[in-house]
């Protein structure tokens, strides 16, 4: 089935990695420069490209155009450790906390086969160039909250060195491109829950298994005070009538599974364990 698609990536002049996949969207993949748009954009088919000078976690509705179907954010990623990564996710606050931009217990639209394309698309790319890099599938978190479409990540991490990497930017500008593939998602939908940040098990299904996953809730969240309506958006802000649960039962508190099941069952929701 064909299924019409607007795409807006969004790119961040203070972002190296950002720049890096910009510069590997306008070079390789054919987008052309329009004038007086009032901010930089560049235009391929049904796909459109624009430069904010702010970090794309601290965009505002205000900041982009509106009219697209999808909005993909195309950034660096950070991590304690500097292991180099590429990542694909959602975005949202799950807990009263937000340092990264949006707003506190607010979480994103997201469309589950777009995040399970960009992770399928960054697998290939990392085959395909023979490069040792980890792909994962990050859990929920930071900005922006507040868009009316389905937002995803895709980032290269962890360091200057991979920012930086041509390499790694044409692979992941190839996974930006990959996510305007327009044949229909047929697995249902589904959200992640437990496990760590970087959940090896939600990844896994996400690529290659029976369900693609959009938002992801790690077991630190549930320790940061998750709360059930919270939980009740993430269904009802996922693409494809989503009502499944895919839950990493020793990947979560004995405590925290437990009230979790009891809110899931309660919503009458599929629960799914891995």
């Amino acid at each position: 089935m064909q299924v019409p698609r607007s795409i807006l990536i969004v790119s961040s002049s203070r972002d190296p990695a950002s720049s890096n996949i910009a510069q590997a969207l306008i070079t390789k993949n054919g987008f052309e420069q329009k004038s007086g748009q009032g901010i930089e954009t560049y235009l391929k088919d049904n796909i459109r490209l624009v430069v904010l000078e702010k970090l794309g976690i601290h965009s505002k509705p205000s900041d982009i155009p509106s009219d697209a179907s999808t909005t993909i954010f195309i950034s660096k990623h950070v991590s304690s450790s500097g292991r180099p990564a590429l990542t694909a996710h959602a975005t949202g606050n799950l807990t009263k906390e937000a340092k990264f931009g949006g707003n506190p217990e607010q979480v994103s639209h997201v469309d589950p086969s777009i995040i399970s394309r960009s992770l399928r698309a960054l697998k290939a790319g990392v085959l395909q160039e023979g490069v040792q890099i980890d792909v994962t599938m990050e859990a929920t978190h930071h900005g922006p909250t507040n868009l009316s479409v389905p937002v995803c990540f895709v980032e290269i991490g962890s360091g200057e060195k991979e920012w930086t990497d041509p390499v790694l930017g044409e692979i992941a500008a190839k996974a930006v491109m990959a996510a305007d593939t327009k044949v229909e998602e047929t697995r249902p939908a589904a959200v992640g829950f437990g496990g760590t940040h970087y959940s090896a098990k939600h990844t896994r299904i996400c690529m290659e298994g029976d369900y693609a996953i959009g938002h992801l809730v790690s077991s630190h969240s549930f320790e940061g005070g998750v709360s059930p309506g919270v939980i009740g958006d993430i269904f009802s802000k996922t693409t494809g009538s989503c009502n499944t649960a895919i839950v990493d039962w020793k990947g979560l508190r004995s405590d925290d599974r437990r009230r979790l099941i009891a809110s899931l069952e309660a919503a009458g929701r599929e629960i799914v364990r891995c």
